[in-house]
């Protein structure tokens, strides 16, 4: 049968999983019994937060049965991981289904959304995921920031601070001897006392 979604639920399990691993989760080594019933599951963990994702095939599904994962999920936490461990507190559901949602039940998406009394829950439906790329976004929450590196566009601030101190009756060599000091990480008034005495030795 040729599925109606965007992508289908076995899709976004292997991408989120695979964006996980990727941001340094492991695959918990707990043991999934069998009360932890549904196939579309995996629990994840790195040194501070538990993350469950479980993935339903239509919103019906989801709507349904996430409060079953999320008393399985808390279970395990209870029985695997001691209350002095920091991610005793870290835990996280992931409720995916590729199913998009009517207007009458979005109420229900931010109910469940902001519904934090046993662990967070990020949720996302098919109206959220229309390529397997914006898995990524709902999974952010997650994710170690990405700090990137800028590069210099133009003068920085201390090389054009001399002309714009000269321009309010400061002496611009003065300024860039102490801009100089600092950024050789010289004493600056050393340095300011001993440009100070060289001129004064021009003049006489």
């Amino acid at each position: 049968m040729e599925n109606k979604f965007a992508v289908t639920a076995t899709e976004l399990l292997a991408y989120a999983s695979k964006t996980l691993e990727e941001h340094g989760y492991r695959r918990a080594d707990l043991d999934l019994n069998h009360n932890w019933r549904t196939v579309n599951a995996r629990l994840f963990e790195d040194d501070y937060a538990i993350v469950a994702i479980v993935v339903y095939e239509t919103w019906k599904d989801l709507s349904s049965n996430w409060a079953d994962a999320q008393a399985l999920l808390v279970e395990l936490i209870s029985r695997y991981i001691t209350s002095y461990d920091a991610k005793s507190w870290e835990g996280y559901l992931v409720l995916l289904t590729p199913s998009p949602v009517g207007k009458q039940d979005r109420s229900e998406i931010i109910r469940i959304r902001y519904d934090i009394s046993r662990v967070r829950k990020l949720i996302a439906t098919g109206d959220d995921i229309k390529t397997l790329e914006d898995v990524k976004q709902v999974l952010l929450p997650l994710l170690p920031l990405q700090v990137e590196t800028v590069e210099q566009v133009g003068e920085s601030v201390l090389a054009i601070l001399p002309n714009l101190l000269s321009k309010r009756g400061l002496p611009e060599q003065a300024i860039r001897v102490v801009v100089d000091a600092f950024l050789e990480q010289r004493p600056i008034v050393e340095s300011l006392h001993n440009y100070r005495t060289e001129n004064e030795n021009k003049v006489d």
